[in-house]
């Protein structure tokens, strides 16, 4: 009896750590793809400027997505591309890594405008910093590479929407390939970040709303 009582308890445990996953999870992805929306399209020293209070708000919201993303991702995993084998653990792992790397990076954003006003050739220099390049190369594979993966184990997994898992597969390095075409070719393909972060957020809101609902599946 008293084994019951444990399993039970720990059944009721897990659903609700699971529901909580769930809620950040629809909370982190809408907030995504609120940031790039808000965020400008270019980012030189005279845009942040320009810029300042659309760049700073989109950084506080991605920082807060990213870190929602980050709190969801496990319960996710849990709850499906875990019974993928190898394929939603790679995902797993190599998306909460260039997450984190994504988020740290990030930290710019904030600090972009100071630099803009009182050095502006800084701004550039710590863009072709090796260092900096290093990081941010490490960080946009990672988020790419993980989300594709963890997206192709989603749509493999019978508890999951295949949609939500197509459109993490998907919307990851079309948000990331949108704002490098932005800042290198034309400002105007920034809908293509747009597009990809609306794209990564359903797929994570979708998903997230499915395991608040039943997170026991």
């Amino acid at each position: 009896m008293e084994d019951g009582v444990v399993v039970d308890g720990e059944r009721r445990s897990l659903a609700a750590l699971l529901r909580w996953s769930g809620m950040v999870l629809v909370a982190g992805g809408l907030l995504m793809a609120a940031a790039t929306a808000l965020h400008p399209s270019l980012e030189t020293a005279t845009t942040i400027l320009e810029s300042e209070v659309r760049l700073v708000a989109a950084h506080v919201l991605y920082t807060v997505s990213y870190l929602l993303v980050l709190l969801g991702l496990p319960g996710l995993y849990w709850a499906g591309p875990v019974r993928s084998g190898w394929l939603g653990l790679a995902g797993f792992l190599i998306t909460f890594v260039g997450t984190t790397l994504i988020a740290v990076s990030g930290n710019f954003g904030f600090i972009a405008p100071v630099l803009a006003a009182e050095s502006p050739k800084t701004i550039d220099a710590i863009s072709h910093y090796p260092p900096v390049v290093g990081l941010n190369a490490v960080a946009a594979v990672g988020f790419m590479v993980g989300f594709v993966l963890f997206g192709i184990a989603m749509a493999r997994t019978a508890t999951l929407p295949r949609s939500s898992g197509i459109l993490v597969a998907v919307g990851a390095p079309c948000h990331l390939i949108g704002f490098a075409l932005a800042q290198f070719v034309s400002p105007s393909l920034w809908l293509i970040a747009v597009l990809g972060s609306v794209a990564l957020g359903a797929g994570l809101a979708l998903a997230g709303y499915r395991i608040w609902q039943r997170p026991a599946s």
